[in-house]
C-alpha cells in the first residue's frame, strides 16, 4: 500500500465554478474519471451522495474517488460557488486530457479512468469535511486554480506541487484536527462575518470570560495565530475578494472594511500582499 508521499499528482482541470440554480436538472447526475476535490467558496446548496443528501455552505470541502456518484443542487436564492480541482493521484494520463466527468452513465468510458491505490488516508477521508476556519486550505485551492490556468514557464510544474500539499493539507487537518474551545468558536464565527477595523482586541477578550494569557493560548490552539495575525488574515481576504469581485472604488472597500484613511488601508494590504490594492486589481483583470 504507497504512503500518500509517493503520489505522483496531476490536474486534469482546475477552475472556479458557480452553478447556477436554472442547471440543477443537468447537474443530477456525475460520476468522476478522476480524483475531485471541491471547496465551497459562497452561496447555499446541497450535495447527493450515495449515502444521502446533504447541506453545504462557504468553508465546506467535498472529496470524490472516482467513480464515485453524485451531484450537485444550488440555492435558487444564493447561487453555490467552488473551487474545482480533478486530478489524477498516482499515475498521470497524458491521454485522457481535460476529461473528468460524464453526466450520464451510458457514456462513461473505462478506458480513460484513473490509476487508483489503495491508501488508509484517502480510503478514510470523509466525502464531506468542514474546514470553515482553515484559511490555509482557500489559499491552496486558489493558488492550484491560478497556476493550471497560467500559461508561464514552470506553472505545470508548480500547480502539481500545489496539489500534493494541498491533499496532505487536507488530510492533516482531517487526522489533526486542532481543538477549537467552545469559548473561542463564537469569536471566530464572529471575526469572519464582521471583520472590519471597529473590531478590537479588547472587546475579543471580554467576550471570551478568559484571562489573557489562557485567550492567546486557546485562540492559537484553534487557528495556530495570534489574534492580531488571524483577524488581519480574515480582513485582508474580504479586501481582496472585494477587489476581484466588484467594481467599487478602493477608497469604499476600505471605508466599507472600516477603515477611517485609505492611506492605512492601502500600506496594510500592500504588506499582506506585496502590492497594493489597485495593482491587486488589475493583475486579477489582466
Amino acid at each position: 500500500m504507497p504512503i500518500l508521499t509517493a503520489m505522483n499528482p496531476a490536474v486534469r482541470t482546475a477552475h472556479h465554478y458557480r452553478f447556477p440554480y436554472e442547471k440543477n436538472g443537468s447537474e443530477s447526475f456525475r460520476l468522476g474519471y478522476c480524483y475531485a476535490f471541491h471547496l465551497v467558496t459562497g452561496g447555499k446548496g446541497a450535495v447527493t451522495l450515495p449515502s444521502g443528501t446533504y447541506p453545504i455552505a462557504k468553508g465546506d470541502l467535498l472529496y470524490f474517488p472516482p467513480k464515485l456518484q453524485h451531484s450537485f443542487h444550488s440555492d435558487a436564492a444564493h447561487a453555490l460557488s467552488t473551487y474545482n480541482i480533478y486530478c489524477d493521484l498516482w499515475e498521470t494520463r497524458p491521454d485522457a486530457g481535460q476529461k473528468h466527468l460524464v453526466w450520464k452513465e451510458a457514456d462513461f468510458d473505462p478506458h480513460i479512468l484513473t490509476a487508483m491505490e489503495p491508501n488508509a488516508d484517502l480510503d478514510n477521508l470523509p466525502n464531506l469535511l468542514h474546514f470553515q476556519h482553515q484559511s490555509a486550505i482557500t489559499d491552496l485551492f486558489a493558488l492550484v486554480v491560478e497556476q493550471h490556468q497560467n500559461s508561464a514557464p514552470y506553472s505545470d510544474a508548480i500547480a502539481t506541487s500545489l496539489l500534493q500539499a494541498l491533499v496532505l493539507k487536507i488530510v492533516q487537518l482531517h487526522t489533526y484536527t486542532p481543538f477549537i474551545d467552545f469559548r473561542i468558536k463564537p469569536l471566530l464565527d464572529n471575526i469572519h462575518k464582521k471583520a472590519y477595523m471597529g473590531s478590537s482586541y479588547e472587546s475579543w477578550l471580554e467576550q471570551s470570560k478568559l484571562k489573557k494569557t489562557q485567550f492567546h493560548q486557546l485562540f492559537k490552539q484553534a487557528t495556530g495565530m495570534s489574534p492580531k495575525a488571524y483577524w488581519t488574515s480574515v480582513i485582508m481576504k474580504q479586501a481582496a475578494a472585494a477587489l476581484k469581485e466588484s467594481a467599487r472604488s478602493v477608497t469604499d472597500i476600505a471605508e466599507d472594511l472600516g477603515y477611517s484613511s485609505i492611506h492605512h488601508f492601502s500600506k496594510q494590504f500592500t504588506l499582506y500582499y506585496g502590492i497594493s490594492p489597485s495593482e491587486y486589481r488589475n493583475r486579477q483583470r489582466s
